[in-house]
């Protein structure tokens, strides 16, 4: 009796190995195909498959594995993705694959971008992106090619796509909105790099770039606090500085962008433009106190005061001429600075030097 149990039990076994060992014919057919590297009878078998099993998950794994083999790439991601949704059995098969595949195109689009050729490189990104989408290093390497290519919509969706993927990746942020400040899209960039702020507060290239927009905005006292608050991180970077002090010089406080641009020379004694931009603004601030003294002496006002402005004049003409005589050092054949050295050299007393800086001036002109 009890050998009578055990012989049912055993075909009960047998049964049931055979029947989790079934599988549709047209699934058997397909890997007699996959041994036999025949991929396009393979694909034709496991599309049927599809269509009459849609819940069999290796039948959608085998059938975007075939389409890998064919470069299909489109298709085989879209197989891949079927089979996961039904189940994880092939999950690291399908991993494999992805993997395999891309690195393969991801490495050549870096191969041809480092060889300039920025189509081919794109094509291959692109097909990177789509054998993973959910790779953010095809989107970051696709975007800087767009902008190689000046295809700056294209490069801001890639990088859009890349922050979806990674939201946190400072630098994909920060350098989508270098691309809208490229663009001259300067609230964009604003708003992008704030966000890079939100997870990186002390951000310089964000706080700074923020500083520039508003500025190219034209939003000065935003630009001015901008600045400010760039400058407490970066306090010696001669752009900032420069530009910070622009603003000052645009409002006609010649004093104050004097004492910014005064660091920027202190720094960097060769900045031709630093050195220009004071040397203009001791002009200006000279030609003030000489407007002033003279329209006093034309109202018939005190001589002591009229003494006075004429004296900051000349003192402010002599402050002009150290900077000025410093840039054309550096930069010898701008007639305008030689001009407007006369200018300083002439109110200051030196009027054989004002006569030759205008001769200067004046044969610059000519050539």
């Amino acid at each position: 009796m009890v050998k009578n149990i055990y012989s049912i039990l055993g075909v009960l076994i047998l049964v049931a190995a055979f029947l989790v060992g079934c599988q549709p014919k047209e699934i058997t057919s397909a890997k007699v195909y996959k041994q036999q590297n025949d991929w396009d009878n393979a694909i034709v078998q496991l599309e049927k498959a599809v269509q009459t099993y849609p819940a069999n998950a290796e039948a959608h794994y085998l059938l975007g594995e075939a389409y890998g083999e064919k470069k299909r790439w489109a298709e085989m991601s879209k197989e891949f993705g079927e089979s996961l949704k039904i189940n994880s059995a092939h999950e690291n098969d399908i991993k494999y694959y992805r993997d395999k595949y891309w690195v393969e195109n991801f490495n050549k689009g870096v191969e041809l971008f480092n060889k300039d050729d920025m189509e081919g490189s794109v094509s291959s990104l692109n097909t990177a992106v789509t054998i993973d989408p959910a790779r953010p290093e095809s989107y970051r390497n696709l975007a800087v090619a767009y902008v190689r290519l000046d295809k700056m919509d294209e490069a801001i969706d890639a990088y859009k796509n890349a922050i979806n993927v990674d939201p946190k990746h400072v630098e994909t942020i920060n350098n989508m909105g270098l691309t809208y400040f490229q663009m001259n899209k300067f609230e964009d960039a604003i708003e992008t790099f704030k966000k890079v702020l939100e997870i990186d507060p002390s951000n310089e290239k964000a706080i700074s770039t923020i500083a520039f927009s508003y500025d190219r905005l034209g939003q000065t006292d935003k630009a001015i606090a901008a600045y400010e608050n760039a400058l407490k991180s970066e306090p010696d970077n001669a752009d900032l500085l420069f530009n910070y002090a622009r603003l000052f010089y645009q409002k006609e406080d010649y004093n104050k962008a004097i004492s910014i641009l005064e660091k920027v020379v202190e720094n960097n004694p060769d900045d031709y433009e630093s050195l220009l931009s004071v040397g203009d603004s001791y002009l200006r601030i000279a030609e003030s106190f000489k407007n002033d003294a003279n329209k006093l002496d034309a109202d018939g006002g005190s001589t002591a005061k009229i003494d006075e402005l004429r004296g900051l004049a000349k003192e402010s003409y002599e402050k002009a001429i150290k900077y000025l005589e410093r840039a054309v050092s550096i930069k010898d054949d701008v007639s305008t600075i030689w001009h407007n050295l006369g200018v300083a050299y002439i109110n200051a007393g030196r009027v054989e030097d004002g006569t030759k800086a205008f001769e200067k001036a004046e044969a610059l002109k000519k050539q």
